[in-house]
């Protein structure tokens, strides 16, 4: 058997997010195929420091700081891999930046070492300026730190996986490809388990029941923060009177958001869910009629809105994301309200197909059969 070390500062069981849930599911995916996986991450609370789910050997550090990068990860994360790589790894896969610390480790060990690239302090710093906020700008500084520390780092892998094109042309474009010898860079998206997430008529006609959503139902799912721009869905209820928002997730602009609800008089069609665990997430995309992204930061593939396809329910989602490669998803700018809603009446007319709208490229089976081939697994 084939082994993996998987250096991730985050996992699912830290916090609900893209990321994390990406990381997982590879990771069950890699040792659903047969190969040895074991995820080293930060501490756990709750947890032991060492335990198994999903056929995924987890090393959960005591001493970090959970779900960041500190001086403890650094200094913990090459102990755990000091012992580890003697036992198990072909292969070690550097979730951004989890493994930057352990490099000249698995190296030394002979250890194919692999960056998953989701995005590049270069396209940190140009969403922030695109975004014109003071407190992101306030932050400026530390990317443009991260900016040389990549520089150093990445040509010491011997490949990088960008997960969406957008990564891959930062990565290999000015500056980043003329300052950085970079290894080969590798194109695979982030997957989806379309044995999880998958059209469910059933789960549908329970869940628009629940939420008393007799017209259409549009979702939002993920971290309600001021850069998703939440405020932008809750007020396209104004264009229709008879729709039913429901947003799964929480974060610090709650308040903010219900508060613009009842000012506009919608709150009666609002259902704010809080922190969804993730087993509720594809009864609720099967159920929605419309997904939206509306954020105005650039963003990379999302999983929410790959997932919401994938239950078969279209996406309407802002020009800042990335397009669905193979996919019909209607990218606007979502800050002019007239748009947004003439978007969302043209996919509300074409109805629901009943079936999946994920193209086959997303599918989690076949990134991580890519995965492997770049970590030469077998």
């Amino acid at each position: 058997m084939s082994g993996v070390l998987v250096l991730a500062r985050s996992l699912p069981l830290h916090h609900a997010g893209g990321m994390e849930s990406v990381t997982w599911d590879l990771c069950r995916a890699l040792a659903a195929r047969g190969a040895d996986v074991t995820a080293v991450t930060t501490h756990l609370p709750g947890f032991p420091g060492e335990f198994g789910r999903d056929g995924v050997r987890v090393l959960a550090l005591p001493g970090t700081v959970p779900g960041r990068y500190s001086r403890s990860w650094w200094r913990a994360s090459r102990a755990a891999v000091a012992a580890e790589l003697p036992r198990s790894p072909g292969g070690v896969l550097s979730v951004s930046a989890g493994g930057f610390g352990v490099l000249d480790l698995a190296r030394a060990a002979g250890a194919r070492c692999v960056l998953a690239a989701h995005g590049t302090s270069v396209d940190e710093i140009a969403s922030k300026l695109g975004g014109r906020r003071v407190r992101p700008l306030l932050s400026l500084p530390r990317n443009v730190s991260w900016l040389g520390r990549d520089v150093v780092t990445y040509r010491r892998f011997d490949d990088v996986v960008a997960v969406g094109p957008r990564v891959a042309r930062s990565l290999t474009r000015f500056p980043l490809g003329r300052a950085v010898g970079m290894p080969p860079v590798h194109l695979v998206e982030n997957g989806v388990d379309t044995g999880v997430f998958r059209p469910d008529p059933q789960a549908r006609h329970r869940v628009r029941a629940e939420l008393g959503a007799d017209g259409p139902l549009f979702a939002v799912v993920g971290r309600l923060h001021p850069q998703k721009r939440v405020d932008r869905s809750v007020r396209l209820l104004r264009e229709f009177p008879d729709a039913t928002l429901v947003l799964a997730g929480d974060g610090p602009e709650r308040p903010v958001l219900e508060h613009l609800a009842r000012e506009l008089g919608v709150a009666g069609r609002v259902r704010f869910t809080g922190a969804l665990d993730r087993s509720r997430v594809p009864a609720l995309l099967a159920a929605a009629d419309v997904s939206l992204l509306t954020s105005q930061w650039r963003e990379g593939l999302p999983m929410a809105v790959l997932e919401s396809l994938a239950c078969g329910t279209p996406a309407v989602t802002s020009l800042t994301t990335a397009p669905v490669e193979g996919a019909e998803v209607p990218r606007v700018e979502t800050g002019d309200p007239g748009r947004l809603a003439a978007a969302v009446r043209a996919v509300l007319a074409r109805g629901g197909p009943g079936t999946s709208l994920l193209p086959e490229r997303y599918a989690l089976s076949g990134v991580a059969a890519r995965y492997a081939a770049v970590l030469g697994l077998p």
